[in-house]
């Protein structure tokens, strides 16, 4: 066991997947340092996702809509954030995000030590008092999350991760599965079609394919979800099926989605949130990766499986495609995807 206890605070303003990925490092923190008191500070959106973990006292919304509304608006939240923020009286922040406004934050926390890593902008080297040597590009964005912890006298990781999903959350998928005549017996694939980026996504049309395969195949219930703005996408994988999918929803909250894919027995996407989340929650994933690295940002299941080309402009800024005739979402056929599904289904069975 680790030491006295210490206040942390592990800050994270990124997206839906990234705030899934601190889980391991939360939970090493608990098993291996239970006299710490762990707070995160995430963007406004995700929290909910981690506000019902044993390991976290307390989690920071950070509202970036509010922050850069305007200057007198930002000045106004800052102010008042930060007065929060100092009364608590951190003794350690650890800052993950690569940002100026994260570094900043975390300066005016007054913690009086502040770790991020070396390969991290101006402001940070600035701002920040102890920088870890690792690199992004070589690690596994949980691996490299958890060399953190060194900071604090752990050194050896765990990587599983855990997402506690409230009983009445999970009480309120399993009545509305009930309402639309899923029994708890029966098999249920969801299938995710959208992205947070355009060039992430695989064709609708091909999900509903896979869609199609699968209950055919199978006799599967299909389900089919998606974020806010996903609706074509979703619509699109349905009509590309041929029926109607058993259930469909673009507005289950995230705890919500979670809560669906403890009852799935396979989650198939594109890089993105969801499949993180079906990670967490021990959902067998089937991803799809094409402008984004796999060893870096696939989602950490036991039951994973990812599909990726590794074209030569793979990392790109994800905003125009340089070759829209054979990108490498479309390199992805049909086939490869069903051979995994196939593969997946078999292990559950």
């Amino acid at each position: 066991m680790v030491g006295d206890g210490k206040k942390l605070l592990l800050v994270k303003l990124a997206y839906i997947g990234d705030t899934v990925s601190l889980l391991p490092v939360v939970e090493n923190l608990m098993e291996k340092a239970p006299r710490h008191t762990v707070d995160l500070m995430v963007n406004e959106g995700s929290e909910e996702l981690l506000s019902h973990h044993p390991g976290i006292r307390k989690v920071w919304a950070y509202a970036r809509s509010r922050a850069k509304r305007s200057i007198l608006s930002s000045v106004a939240y800052h102010a008042a954030i930060i007065r929060r923020l100092r009364a608590e009286r951190y003794d350690m922040v650890i800052d993950y995000t690569y940002g100026d406004r994260s570094s900043f934050l975390s300066f005016m926390t007054g913690a009086p030590q502040r770790i991020t890593y070396r390969s991290t902008n101006t402001l940070s080297r600035l701002l920040m008092t102890e920088f870890l040597p690792l690199e992004t590009r070589n690690h596994h964005i949980v691996d490299y999350q958890l060399e953190s912890l060194r900071s604090v006298g752990i050194h050896e990781f765990d990587r599983k991760m855990t997402l506690p999903v409230p009983p009445s959350v999970q009480s309120q998928i399993d009545q509305r599965l009930a309402k639309e005549g899923l029994e708890p017996g029966r098999m249920k694939v969801v299938i995710h079609p959208g992205a947070r980026r355009r060039l992430r996504e695989w064709r609708a049309e091909r999900f509903g394919e896979i869609g199609r395969r699968i209950r055919e195949s199978y006799g599967a219930a299909i389900i089919l979800t998606g974020g806010p703005g996903d609706e074509a996408s979703v619509e699109k994988a349905e009509r590309a099926m041929g029926f109607t999918a058993d259930f469909k929803s673009t507005e289950l909250s995230l705890l919500q989605v979670a809560a669906l894919l403890k009852r799935s027995v396979l989650f198939i996407g594109n890089d993105s949130g969801p499949g993180h989340i079906a990670a967490a929650v021990h959902c067998p994933t089937l991803t799809l990766f094409g402008s984004t690295y796999p060893h870096l940002w696939r989602p950490l299941n036991h039951r994973g499986e990812v599909l990726f080309k590794n074209v030569p402009c793979c990392g790109c800024r994800q905003e125009v495609c340089i070759r829209p005739e054979s990108n490498c979402m479309d390199l992805i056929s049909v086939e490869e995807v069903w051979e995994k599904v196939v593969k997946l289904l078999k292990e559950d069975a």
